[in-house]
């Protein structure tokens, strides 16, 4: 196979990735089409693109390209891509947000169980009053919505805290140190009873809506929520509904089906629900972790090889 010389990234924010090339790309030019005329213009000659967001229905013309990588673990920006050639590998930035991701969502754990938007609401009002947390986390059960890289990773710490660890993955495998893995249709059997569930699935056609108001219904009394997934995989109207009575008792959101979120958007003002800006992998390090993935995905598709984060369509993961 012929080395790629040029690689294309779409998308402003794309700058920031690629403004200290050094020695990662010092014999590959990078180009920044920040437009979406300017990605359709040069779509033909692009061999590898890096980027997400890309605007749909234009991949018949791109007879060049061999390679899309994004720069996130979620691909539901790109596909389904019916037009995207079967010949194009198509990389996601698998396992790119540890060690911030899991620590992020045992934060937002530790922040629900123990009140801590309360305090800092009370702490702005000078309002001194004692809060006492519902219970630790160490004893309790918590649910993993999706065991992949991450979901496995915040399994292990959950587990090290003393939590029995249940949660559900699409091939329905075991996982060390979960102690009850079961398929997506089986997730009300996990779900139920569970003191804290975390959301960390992709968005697929089969994920989308997966935890809605029968699955909330089930949790037990006093129960947290902790979404980091996709918009889309929880029901948010659903979410916001069993906020009023519970459980959940306390829930955190970190994705949404429109983003940014709408200032009109009721989840803002949600008693007991605390939203984030889709940050929960963020950290100084990303953008390096995304130039030595995309480095070692190019690398592989010029030697003939699968690349390490190769996207399956079929599962969209």
């Amino acid at each position: 196979m012929t080395k790629i010389k040029r690689v294309h990234a779409f998308g402003r924010e794309m700058v920031s990735f690629f403004n200290k090339e050094g020695e990662l790309f010092e014999d590959r030019e990078v180009v920044v089409l920040e437009s979406d005329e300017e990605f359709i213009a040069k779509l033909p000659e692009i061999e590898a693109l890096v980027g997400h967001r890309m605007p749909r229905g234009h991949w018949a013309g791109a007879s060049r390209l061999r390679l899309v990588q994004l720069p996130g673990a979620g691909v539901d920006s790109l596909l389904p891509a019916p037009d995207l050639s079967e010949a194009v590998q198509v990389c996601n930035a698998s396992g790119s947000h540890e060690p911030e991701m899991p620590e992020f969502v045992l934060a937002l754990l530790h922040a629900l169980v123990y009140r801590i938007p309360t305090l800092v609401d009370r702490q702005r009002s000078k309002e001194w009053k004692l809060i006492v947390a519902t219970a630790p986390l160490q004893g309790r059960t918590v649910c993993v919505v999706g065991l992949g890289t991450i979901g496995q990773s915040v399994a292990r710490r959950c587990a090290a805290l003393g939590m029995t660890v249940v949660g559900v993955r699409n091939s329905g495998l075991p996982v060390a140190g979960v102690y009850k893995v079961v398929t997506p249709e089986r997730r009300l059997e996990v779900l139920s009873d569970a003191d804290a569930v975390v959301v960390i699935t992709p968005l697929t056609e089969a994920t989308r809506g997966l935890v809605g108001s029968e699955e909330l219904s089930v949790l037990a009394k006093g129960a947290v929520l902790v979404d980091v997934s996709r918009g889309g995989v929880m029901d948010a109207d659903a979410l916001v509904d069993a906020l009023a009575n519970g459980p959940p008792e306390a829930a955190a959101v970190d994705v949404f089906d429109t983003e940014p979120l709408p200032v009109d958007s009721p989840l803002w003002t949600t008693p007991n629900l605390l939203v984030t800006p889709h940050t929960a992998g963020w950290s100084r390090h990303y953008a390096d972790r995304i130039l030595d993935v995309t480095l070692a995905n190019i690398e592989a598709v010029e030697r003939g090889e699968t690349p390490p984060t190769l996207v399956d369509r079929q599962l969209g993961y």
